[in-house]
This record gives C-alpha cells, structure tokens and sequence, in this order.
C-alpha cells in the first residue's frame, strides 16, 4: 500500500478540513501490520502561546479509554478470576431492579446492564477513590444530565437493550480493583499489565487528569481543550470525571493505535488471541446484537461493522472497528481498526464543538468523519489524492461555470475552448486560495447538454471526485440543494 500517497493526501486536505471545522489543533497516526506507519501533526496545541501540534502531543481520549478497561477485565478472565457471565453482585452490591436476572460482566462491556445513559459524573475537583464514587452514585440513583431530569438511572431490565453507561465501565473498573491479586488501584494496574507490555510510555490512566495524579513530563505534554463555536475558541476550566475507568486516560494517537494494532493481531501479549478476537467481534450470531444503531453490533466495548455497506460510498468488505471519545470541554478522539487488513487510525483533536447535538454525526468529530474518508478510501485501494486540480474548487467551479452557462438555462451550445480561458485567466482568486485553470477549463468542458441535466451532472461530479472531496467541496461551495445530488440522495432514475 502506498503509505506515502496516503500521507501526501493528508497534508493536502487536512489543513483545509481543520480550517472548515474550526479545530485549533489536530494529530493522526495510521498503523499498519505491527508497526505505527505514518503519524501526522497539524496546527497549535495551544493558541494562546502558540504551540504548535506534534505527533507527541498528549491528549484526552475521553471515552476511547474505554478498550483499556475492556482488555484489564478480559485479563482477569483469562486468569480465572471472573466469568464474563457470573453475576458481578458476588464481589459489588449492584441489582437492577428491572431484573429479570443479575448483571454480569458480558453485560457491562456490551452496555447491556439495564443502565441508563450518563455523561460521566464530572466535577470541577477531582474525584474519590472509585469505591466511594460508585457507592454515592448508586446510593443517589439518577443520572447526572441536568440533574437526572433527562435520562433514568435504571433504564431497562438487564440485557433488554442497548444504553450506553460511562457508570457502567466505572463498575468493571472496580472489578479490576477488587479482583487483581496484586492489589493494585485500577491505574496501577492497566500501566503494569496494558500499557507497559505494549510500550505504551505515553499513556496514562488516572483518576484525575491533575499534577496529583499525572507525571509532570506527561501532563507538559498535554494541549490545551477548546469549546468551540464557528469563530469562537473557548479554553474552559477543567473538569474531571467521577467515572473514570471510562474516559480520564491521556495519551498520544501512536500509543493508542499501537494498543489497536495489538487487539486486530491477536492480542500483543496482554490478550490471548481468542479473546482478542472475542474483544473484536459483534456479540451474537449474525450481529445481532446491536450496538449505537440498527446497522452496528456491539462487540467487548467497540462497535463492530462488517464492511458491507463500505463508509462513505466505497464499496463492500473492510470490516472494521470504531469507537470514539470526548473529553468535556475541549477534545475529541477517534478510532478505528479495519480488522482484516490489520489497519488502525487514530485522530486525536483539542476541540469539542458546543453545538453537539448528542448524536453520532457530532459535530465534535466533524475533522476526523471527514479525515477517516481519506483514510478509509486508501484503505480500499483508492488513490485519496486529489485527482483534478491543487484544490478541488477550481474543478468545481469548472463544472457550475459550464452548468450555468449551459443547461441551468436551457442553452444548447457550449462555451468555446477560448471563452474558457478567457474565464480563467481573469478570475479574481483570493489570497491562498489555490487555482488550476486547466482543470478549471477541464470540468467546464464535461457538461453535458442531455434532458437531465442535473441528474446526469451530478452522477458526473460523483463519478469523477471521491467521497471524502465531494463532502470537503460541498463545505466549500455551500451550493444550496446539490449536497444530496452529489451524494446520490433524490436523484430518479426514473424521471
């Protein structure tokens, strides 16, 4: 695979996508087979002074800490220690009182305890021992979302339904704490038996990310978190989460994909390679087992995909893993690991978007959906590049310049080869905004004079441009109502 042209595509789009989203700062690795192949940094990890993003920046993985605690409770599995079905109230005092049954550790790593969706229990000082947090939070029982106003504490009974519970991977953190034989604190001992064995000398786990708990070199390394609006930058006080097996940890996007890497080869040494793969494959038969939605299952903590569907509109196979992270109020995390190529991609950003509406498409992630395209193009086989011009705009413009001279108004004749130059030779360009006249005059000249002008341009615009650019040129443009031709959305075959 041609790492390099995957990195020059990088360094071509991912400027321009960071400048769309408003993301300060942003840091890639790509893993490939065993080894860390290409690691990328753009922007500032911290504004104020100007510090710029490197590739060892530490960040906040927020919830991708998750495959962390995961990989520690599978370790006591192995060991002998807990079944993944004996019911946790042997060793914690926890009973849904739905029933029908009692929770196990299965039901934990598959968000299937009955649960309700939390947001993590924060504060603005740091935490109790785990211990002393999960017996308040259980002794008050609501959610921590406006006061519990908004989701219940107990949402269902166990194993009815997927819900998504920060207080639940606390629990299997706890777990870890009561049953290692060493005796270790969770974070002694996911830094002994995960990051260690993995050389994972970036990472840590800590109850709170504060100088009390953090190595002073590791949390100098930290960028700064910003909320963000469009045009507004907001570096908020920090907070810290209560529930911490499910988020505190820090780290840099080549530790992390390092960890991936280990679970799609067979473990690494801290998982054997049964229960990797368990880790990593949908709990049911079929996937029937969902996960975040109807066309996702849920494996040991990730959300499994089979590559049927392809991402964004590439074709079939590739099936992968992805999870993601948020790390209130200012960073983003990203992950996914294409299980039979052995391929992992990490995206770690110091922006969390205001507007975050609560749903998968957030606009916190909006940078990495857009830069997982990229990557996930390379990945099947497609060449990520741009393919028509130094930026994609001037292609663009090319094809609405022939659109609205033509077919937008029902002309038959086509623009002459010098009007074209003409065009482009007197286009007023901005400051750094790149310009390719020839393909500018190239994508002029493709519009087609048919009785489906608009149906046929687009299929043309969608043949000729992959994914990851039509979204970018969508942004660029703004052209009202072509978003959904150019992605294959109410265009009739039939009309």
């Amino acid at each position: 695979m041609d790492i390099d042209g995957l990195a020059e595509a990088l360094d071509a789009f991912v400027p321009e996508i960071m400048d769309h989203c408003g993301t300060p700062g942003l840091s890639i690795a790509v893993g490939v087979g065993t080894e860390v192949a290409l690691t990328r940094a753009y922007g500032h990890s911290d504004l104020a002074t100007g510090r710029p993003m490197t590739t060892d920046t530490i960040g906040p993985t927020g919830s991708d800490a998750k495959a962390y605690t995961g990989v520690a409770a599978l370790q006591l599995v192995e060991r002998g220690l807990i079944g993944l079905d004996d019911p946790i109230e042997k060793h914690l005092p926890i009973v849904n009182p739905h029933g029908p049954r009692p929770i196990t550790l299965r039901d934990l790593l598959t968000h299937r305890s009955g649960l309700g969706i939390n947001l993590g229990n924060f504060d603005r000082v740091p935490p109790p021992p785990l211990e002393e947090h999960l017996r308040r939070v259980f002794a008050a029982g609501r959610s921590d979302a406006y006061g519990g106003a908004l989701t219940p504490f107990w949402a269902g009974p166990v194993g009815a339904a997927y819900q998504y519970s920060n207080v639940g991977i606390a629990v299997v953190g706890r777990l870890v704490e009561l049953l290692n034989p060493e005796g270790f604190s969770f974070s002694e001992y996911v830094r002994e038996h995960v990051f260690a064995p993995l050389g994972m000398s970036s990472t840590v786990f800590p109850r709170a990310q504060h100088p009390d708990f953090v190595p002073a070199e590791l949390l100098a390394r930290r960028s700064t978190g910003y909320a963000t609006l469009p045009g507004l930058r907001l570096p908020l006080p920090q907070l810290y989460a209560g529930d911490y097996p499910a988020g505190s940890a820090l780290s840099t996007p080549s530790d992390h994909a390092r960890f991936v890497l280990a679970l799609l080869g067979g473990g690494g040494g801290v998982l054997s390679p049964g229960t990797a793969r368990q880790m990593i494959t949908a709990q049911a038969p079929g996937g029937t087992l969902t996960g975040p939605s109807q066309d996702t299952s849920i494996g040991f903590v990730f959300n499994v995909f089979d590559g049927s569907g392809g991402s964004g509109g590439f074709g079939g196979g590739h099936p992968y893993i992805g999870h993601g992270g948020e790390y209130p109020w200012g960073w983003s995390h990203f992950t996914r690991g294409w299980t039979e190529d052995r391929i992992a991609l990490v995206i770690a950003a110091n922006q969390l978007d205001l507007g975050d509406f609560g749903t998968s498409d957030r606009p916190s992630h909006a940078a990495a959906r857009l830069i997982a395209e990229i990557v996930t193009a390379w990945v099947h086989g497609a060449d990520p590049r741009r393919r028509h011009a130094q930026d994609g705009l001037s292609y663009l413009a090319g094809l609405l310049t022939g659109d609205r001279l033509t077919t937008r108004l029902g002309i038959t004749t086509r623009p002459t080869a010098e009007e074209l130059a003409g065009i482009a030779e007197g286009a007023v360009v901005a400051p750094g905004v790149p310009w390719d006249a020839r393909a500018f005059r190239e994508a002029a000249g493709q519009v087609r004079m048919t009785d489906h002008p608009l149906r046929d341009n687009a299929e043309l615009v969608r043949r000729e441009l992959p994914a990851h650019e039509l979204e970018l040129l969508k942004r660029q443009l703004g052209v009202p109502g072509l978003g959904a031709f150019w992605q294959g959305e109410g265009v009739r075959r039939d009309a």
